[in-house]
């Protein structure tokens, strides 16, 4: 019967600190307000349409008013998009 072998595992490197600031350092205090400001204003108007509809159907439900609360996530969304393109048409796109 041949002796068991038992392989060692190689040492790993610890898990390094992150270099760098936090994420709240590097916020800018208008973009934190700007999408705070796009947050309110789309439950506001979840509100105004939950209770307009509330009237036209006679009863409570969500239905497409539910989309206002992702009022931060479709500006992001879309003027992500509208650099792109923009940066597309003047010919300094990061994807050349």
């Amino acid at each position: 019967m041949k002796p068991i072998k038992i392989e060692r595992r190689k040492p790993v490197r610890p898990r390094r600190k992150r270099q760098g600031v936090p994420w709240y350092e590097r916020a800018e205090v208008w973009t934190v307000a700007k999408y705070a400001v796009l947050t309110l204003a789309g439950i506001m108007l979840f509100q105004a349409g939950q209770a307009r509809a509330l009237i036209d159907r006679g009863y409570a439900a969500i239905g497409g008013e539910v989309f206002t609360l992702f009022l931060p996530a479709y500006y992001f969304i879309i003027s992500k998009l509208a650099r792109d393109v923009i940066a597309d048409k003047q010919g300094n796109s990061k994807n050349n």
